[in-house]
């Protein structure tokens, strides 16, 4: 879901005075899916097909996007293609450390690893965690589509830690048995005898009540997890592998006649009431409480829990895997209460999830606008069919008023930025990146130095700068993380009049890349992203770096990779002369603009040119394997708004051509 806030300014006359009244809105976006009694999905429907109530109020669809999966613009269309976030399929692998020995958890990873392999689709989203009743929730990993980062936490699932920051780049039971006593009389070996069933059945008790515990432990720790999803966008799926729990501790002893049970019955009958472990028998309350708990905790955040059981053959007592029950029906109790499945054996993962995916083949996201209420508090949706006889809905349940984000939500959240490209305006952010032969790419991103005064809390701006280039399988082949702190009071007068600019460099492969850059104020988490494609040329090709405006000098903060190599050669030459290129390109009215273009492997005399709008040639130097022309756009329409270069070799039809954005003032 993503939310932005608006102010609707209402004028009111009363006493022949105006007055304002302020109303924050929301917008809501709601993934819906219709299936036809054949389990398909249903397409071609339209915002008229669909009614909309918040709270049981109507609200008007504003807008409306339908994403076809399998047509060319859904499953066909490459990894790093922007998508719509609430349209987008999210998966958490969680590893169950709780309910797991050494030898189940090396099913779990090859449980995992076959489902990151065969059963998501190449847009989805997947993140690795773990979960432990002593240690908590961790998440290896934010949700994703870098596929290897993936690998390597499943790999080692106990101790992997990701060096990206933001994590989207690499018991045993009690028992006690009845001992054989002497006495010197029956009626001596009876009591003795009693007295032992006495402390077995006081030791089994609390026994119990200590797995209970633990079991309330982890349930409260899965539903945690699931508050911690309710901002992500999209379809969400928890996939828990696990051993799974003693049903008994939930729902009592199973039905039939067993020794407990018989004694049980004859202690009924004398009236010897202590003897008699309800929980045991009927199930435990409490127990079944938490688990309704976590069960709302996943509805209203909209997540649905799988299961996959490791453990494999169940018998009886399997002394080798430390079983001691021989049912996974603790794990049925899980996923059934949030409307979840569970698998077996990893072989059914495939074929199961194929079928869930042809159902979300189809998504209609509908977009809403409605007032806030109180930070946190819960929104009921209901969506309705017009017009579509014998089909059904499923839809999102709710969604609640943005509030305060814990460190991991905001972790998360940030994440989500990046990998789903979403918009993010706080702060003025622009990106420039030239993609050099040899996989060298310098990147420029300028901040606004304005925005950064905004909102720094107390003179200080903590700027956490982001840099991510996803391949075209949504692989991050290369990232940039700094962090810059500024004391806005000192340097006030150069970020009032310009703001901050940061140049650094990636190596990168040659392909096509998404080049995401994201830009946060940690004090006040206000964001500026941008996203830009780059097609990284191989060594030897003719290749054409963009069009490189000359940028004004500006009283600009200057920041540079920490990580960049001191002794690497600086790029923006021309001659003897080193430049700054402008990652934003604005013309003025009625003044020329010089830029530069610089072309690999091919000389002057070879090439014949096309630039829209017209401009200058002003000079042409050759330097080895690379040609660095100047031109000069003097008379520009004041509709332009791009400007595009097109080089080919004479009497050769193989053109190179590169478009960026212009702005006039």
């Amino acid at each position: 879901m993503r939310r932005l806030l608006l102010l609707l300014v209402l004028p009111l006359v009363a006493s022949a005075q105006k007055f304002e009244e302020k109303v924050t809105v929301t917008y809501v976006e709601v993934p819906v899916t219709v299936l036809g009694r054949d389990g398909a999905p249903v397409r071609g429907l339209t915002k008229a097909n669909f009614e909309l109530r918040d709270n049981g109020e109507k609200r008007a669809i504003e807008s409306f996007d339908a994403v076809d999966f399998a047509s060319e613009g859904g499953a066909g269309a490459k990894v790093i293609s922007p998508l719509n976030p609430a349209s987008r399929r999210n998966f958490l692998l969680l590893f169950d450390l709780s309910y797991s020995n050494p030898q189940t958890i090396s099913r779990a990873q090859a449980a995992a690893r076959d489902f990151v392999a065969r059963s998501i689709g190449r847009r989805d989203a997947v993140a690795v965690g773990v979960v432990d009743i002593d240690h908590g929730f961790r998440f290896l990993t934010a949700f994703t589509t870098d596929r290897a980062l993936l690998t390597a936490a499943i790999a080692e699932p106990r101790n992997f830690r990701a060096a990206d920051p933001l994590q989207i780049a690499s018991s045993s039971s009690l028992v006690v048995e009845p001992q054989q006593a002497m006495g010197s009389t029956q009626q001596g070996q009876d009591i003795a005898l009693e007295n032992m069933r006495d402390v077995a059945r006081l030791s089994g008790r609390v026994n119990d009540s200590y797995k209970r515990g633990r079991l309330k432990k982890q349930v409260a720790l899965l539903g945690d997890i699931a508050e911690t999803l309710q901002r992500l966008a999209g379809r969400k799926h928890l996939v828990l592998l696990s051993e799974g729990f003693d049903p008994r501790l939930v729902q009592g002893r199973s039905a039939g006649t067993t020794e407990n049970q018989a004694e049980e019955d004859q202690a009924v009958e004398r009236g010897e009431m202590w003897k008699v472990d309800s929980d045991q028998r009927f199930g435990s309350p409490d127990t079944q409480t938490a688990i309704q708990m976590m069960s709302e905790a996943f509805r209203r955040a909209d997540v649905v829990l799988h299961a996959v059981d490791i453990q494999g053959v169940r018998v009886a007592n399997d002394a080798k895997s430390g079983a001691k029950f021989n049912s996974n029906e603790g794990l049925f109790i899980l996923a059934n209460s949030t409307g979840g499945t569970v698998f077996r054996n990893s072989n059914d993962i495939t074929s199961e999830f194929d079928r869930l995916a042809r159902q979300h083949d189809v998504v209609y996201v509908l977009g809403f606008r409605a007032p806030v209420g109180r930070a946190g508090e819960f929104h009921d949706l209901k969506v309705k069919l017009v017009n579509v006889p014998a089909a059904r809905v499923q839809h999102r349940g709710g969604y609640y008023d943005a509030g305060a984000e814990s460190l991991l939500e905001r972790s998360l959240s940030t994440a989500e930025v990046i990998v789903n490209d979403i918009p993010q305006e706080d702060l003025g952010l622009h990106a420039l990146a030239a993609a050099f032969p040899g996989g060298r790419v310098p990147v420029v991103l300028e901040i606004s130095g304005p925005d950064l005064v905004k909102h720094a809390r107390n003179n200080r701006a903590t700027t956490d700068l982001f840099l991510y280039a996803f391949d075209e399988q949504g692989i991050v082949r290369d990232s940039l993380f700094q962090r810059v702190t500024l004391d806005t009071a000192q340097a006030g007068a150069q970020l009032s009049g310009s703001g901050v600019r940061f140049y650094g460099t990636l190596q990168l492969p040659p392909g096509r890349y998404a080049l995401k850059s994201l830009v946060r104020v940690s004090e006040s988490d206000r964001k500026g992203f941008q996203r830009i494609e780059l097609d990284v040329p191989a060594e030897g090709d003719v290749s054409m770096v963009r069009p490189l405006f000359f940028a004004d000098a500006g009283n600009w903060v200057m920041v540079k990779a920490t990580r960049d190599d001191p002794k690497a050669p600086y790029p923006f030459m021309l001659g003897e002369d080193a430049f700054i290129p402008a990652a934003r390109a604005t013309l003025r009215k009625g003044e020329p603009r010089l830029f530069t273009v610089f072309v690999y492997n091919a000389v002057a005399d070879e090439l014949t040119w096309d630039i829209a709008p017209q401009a200058k040639l002003v000079r042409a130097d050759n330097a080895g394997d690379v040609t660095k022309f100047v031109f000069a756009l003097e008379q520009v329409p004041p509709d332009a708004r791009e400007l595009a270069v097109t080089i080919r070799k004479k009497g050769s039809a193989d053109a190179r051509t590169v478009t960026v954005p212009i702005e006039i003032r």
